[in-house]
Order: structure tokens, then C-alpha cells, then sequence
């Protein structure tokens, strides 16, 4: 498996994105019967790649990391939010995609302890790089009625990607997040895995 990955993105630059969950006291109103929560960025609508979209932290493999796609989620989860490594404790390696970017894309799943330390309103935002920070049930990303839409993306030799869109009505900040494209791919099966409902 791994090598059949390796061979296939070969030729593309590699990339890591950080899909940190932490847990949140479960509230007697919530619809969700799970305390678990996913954190998501909004990068700045000024950027020139990937302006106002919503995404996890993460970014291209430096020479630094070492090639290890760890290395690169960590360091940029603290570049852009100031979630410091030791905070993350890593419980799974997803499958690497490829971006509509020709990047290879590896997400690392990882759980925030103390859960505090992903919280929005704890974290140190890189203004450069972040507009926003805002967390939703992770649970939230398993029902078929909270998706916006959904279509089958025809791309490359014979490979197609289902693309899923959801519009997620932050409580906190009184604003609403498009979450799409690579980023909904990734918590989809993040979610679909942890409530084992495939």
C-alpha cells in the first residue's frame, strides 16, 4: 500500500495538514451524541492561493522536516496557529490525496490534549496565514442532511473525486463556514471512521 502510494505521487510535491480533534463538555442541547470536535482555519480573503477558504493547518514539506510528513503538520499547526507539538498526540496517518494543485497530500489525525489548547479563543493565529479558527462536531460531518451538496469530479486517468460541500452555522462567532473540496474529503472520512457508520 504504502509503495503503491509513493509510486503514484512521485513526481508531486508533498505536503502534510494537521486534522486536530479535541474534546468539548457535551451540552444538553446539542444534537450530537459525541463530545468530539475537529478544529478548521479560514485563511485570509487577501491571499493569493486559496483566498477565504476554510482548511486545516498545514502546508508544503520543508527542508527541515526531513521528508516526514509528522514533522511538516506539526510545525505548520505552531507557524499558524500557535498549537504547540506537544499538545498533539498522534492517533492515525490518512491515505495521501492528491490536491487539485498536483500536491501530495498527507492528513495526520491527531488528538489535542489538554482539549483547551485547540480551542479558537486560546489559540495565537498568524495573521498572515489565518483569519479565523472555529471547531464543529466532528460527528456533525456523518449525516447526509448537513451536506449542501455532493457531485462526482472526473479528473486525471479514469480517477474521480467526490466532492462534498457543507455550510456549517458557527454558534460562536455568528458566522457561516463553506467547508468543501480537500478539506471536507478529509474530515468526511475522518468522521465516517470514528463512528464507524461507512
Amino acid at each position: 500500500m504504502e509503495k503503491k502510494e509513493l509510486t503514484h505521487h512521485k513526481e508531486l510535491r508533498r505536503a502534510s495538514i494537521l486534522v486536530p480533534l479535541f474534546e468539548r463538555p457535551l451540552q444538553q442541547s446539542s444534537p450530537h451524541e459525541s463530545n468530539l470536535h475537529v478544529l478548521f482555519t479560514q485563511r485570509p480573503q487577501k491571499m493569493k492561493s486559496h483566498g477565504g477558504e476554510v482548511c486545516f493547518p498545514g502546508g508544503k514539506q520543508d527542508a527541515e522536516d526531513g521528508g516526514c510528513d509528522v514533522r511538516t503538520a506539526l510545525r505548520e499547526a505552531h507557524e499558524e496557529i500557535g498549537l504547540d507539538p506537544n499538545h498533539v498526540l498522534q492517533i492515525a496517518r490518512m491515505e495521501t490525496v492528491e490536491s487539485r494543485f498536483s500536491l501530495c497530500v498527507t492528513p495526520i489525525v491527531g488528538l489535542i490534549q489538554p482539549p483547551l489548547a485547540a480551542e479558537p479563543s486560546q489559540l495565537t493565529l498568524n495573521e498572515h496565514e489565518v483569519e479565523a479558527a472555529f471547531a464543529v462536531p466532528l460527528e456533525y460531518f456523518t449525516s447526509p442532511e448537513n451536506l449542501t451538496s455532493l457531485e462526482v469530479i472526473q479528473y486525471g486517468a479514469n480517477r474521480e473525486f467526490i466532492m462534498r460541500t457543507y455550510l456549517y452555522d458557527d454558534p460562536e462567532s455568528g458566522r457561516q463556514f463553506r467547508i468543501w473540496g480537500l478539506t471536507a474529503h478529509v474530515v468526511h472520512q475522518v468522521a465516517e471512521l470514528a463512528f464507524s457508520r461507512r
